[in-house]
């Protein structure tokens, strides 16, 4: 049987093999017995995954937590430079492409917020990860002080994760409220800084700074606020009914203005296929089989109640006479 030297050509493959066999201990995929020497038993994969799982899971909390010390020390500092640097620095308006970058962008902004967050969502319900993610970073505004209004459509009322994180976030503060209309995602932060798309794809988006520009997002943010529906959460059968009517009236008026189904869809913050599930009712209720045939007897319907002749009032006459 050959032997290994310290230059023969089986060095390298016994190196591996020493590196291979470190590393698996270090994992703690082998275990040594200290009974038998030089004895080596294999651990159940699952246990190592839980125990290096929950290692590598209690250090990013740990990172995060001093990301957000460091957030909060060097708060001040920040807040001291932007007059300085502000609009006059030559880049009131920057672009920024890709979603990982957009993202980091936001977040940052958001976490120096110091006075108020205004934030357009729109699109409907919010996906979970998504609720989860921004929870724990709404919290931490709310309880410095900051002043959070969110404005959502008004399908976000039918989802239920969407309802509970708004309940929780309402309870702590913020203001919700949603609309039956479509608008363009929008955060405005402390009416200095504006983060709008660029793009329908939302992978690009714009920056501004520019207090002209911000201000005019903030008074559409205004605009639309007012108008909009107050939402902590919750629902009443009276509040679902009258969304749900709200809702059917809006598909009734795009599909009469001709509008295709993926644009009323995105209009009104609903995923394909929930709003294929309204349109198949409104179907149903008009008997109706095609798209076509749906147009038309709402054609109908609308042209009825246009040219149906208006009731004169108690102790008019029914029709003009003339005169002054």
């Amino acid at each position: 049987m050959p032997t290994l030297s310290e230059n023969g050509p089986d060095s390298a493959d016994a190196d591996d093999d020493r590196e291979v066999l470190q590393e698996l201990l270090s994992m703690g995929m082998l275990d040594a017995d200290d009974s038998v020497p030089d004895k080596l038993t294999a651990v159940d994969p699952g246990i190592v995954e839980a125990r290096l799982g929950a290692q590598l899971r209690s250090s990013a909390l740990m990172m995060l937590e001093e990301a957000r010390s460091l957030t909060e020390l060097l708060r001040p500092l920040i807040a001291e430079s932007r007059p300085a640097s502000g609009a006059s620095d030559g880049v009131p308006i920057v672009r920024i492409e890709g979603k990982a970058a957009i993202s980091s962008i936001v977040n940052e902004s958001v976490q120096q917020c110091a006075e108020e967050l205004f934030t357009a969502q729109p699109g409907g319900p919010r996906p979970q990860a998504t609720l989860h993610a921004i929870r724990r970073q709404t919290a931490a505004l709310l309880d410095r002080g900051v002043k959070v209004r969110t404005l959502y459509q008004h399908t976000a009322w039918h989802d239920g994760p969407t309802r509970d994180y708004v309940s929780e976030i309402s309870a702590l503060g913020a203001q919700i409220r949603t609309l039956d209309e479509f608008f363009d995602r929008l955060i405005i932060v402390d009416r200095a800084l504006a983060v709008i798309p660029a793009n329908t794809a939302r992978d690009q988006a714009v920056v501004v700074r520019d207090p002209a520009v911000v201000r005019f997002l903030a008074e559409v943010f205004e605009r639309n606020w007012q108008r909009a529906k107050p939402f902590q959460g919750s629902r009443t059968p009276n509040e679902s009914s009258q969304l749900s009517g709200a809702l059917r009236e809006t598909i009734i008026r795009c599909l009469i203005h001709g509008d295709s189904d993926n644009a009323i869809a995105k209009r009104i913050g609903l995923s394909t296929r929930a709003y294929a599930s309204h349109l198949a009712k409104l179907k149903a209720d008009l008997e109706a089989e095609t798209r076509f045939q749906l147009g038309y007897r709402l054609g109908q319907l609308a042209g009825s109640q246009t040219s149906a002749p208006e009731e004169p009032a108690h102790g008019e006459p029914a029709h003009e006479t003339g005169g002054a």
